[in-house]
């Protein structure tokens, strides 16, 4: 059983509150196909997050696992050879990114939830 400190809380809640606009960003990515500043603006916000993530004991192995189908996701849509169409490959990865998306953001409400049980 991992102990949690407030601070742990606190980070965990601008986590998850991160997940969700970037989770927004990257559904915006998806429908202009490939927008660099776009991507630029979501790679910053998830480095930001991995950072911030590095924290959180219970968030290692999921955040790392977020990581690679993010790597698996960007790497599918850079070599669309259409980029006015998404093709299952993409729609595949993006499904798995949103899973692992919300597994890390349960997690992260663990945190919160510990927080407010210790109060």
């Amino acid at each position: 059983m991992f102990s949690h400190s407030p601070e742990q809380a606190a980070i965990a809640r601008q986590i998850a509150q991160e997940l969700t606009a970037y989770e927004d960003g990257l559904r915006e990515l998806l429908l202009r196909r490939w927008d660099p500043e776009l991507y630029r603006a979501l790679s910053d916000r998830f480095d930001r997050m991995q950072m911030q993530a590095t924290l959180l004991p219970k968030l290692g192995a999921s955040w790392t696992e977020l990581l690679i189908s993010r790597v698996d996701l960007m790497h599918a849509l850079w070599t669309l050879s259409s980029p006015s169409r998404i093709n299952g490959k993409v729609v595949a990865f993006h499904a798995k990114h949103t899973v692992l998306v919300e597994e890390v953001r349960r997690k992260c409400h663990e945190y919160v939830a510990k927080e407010r049980v210790d109060l």
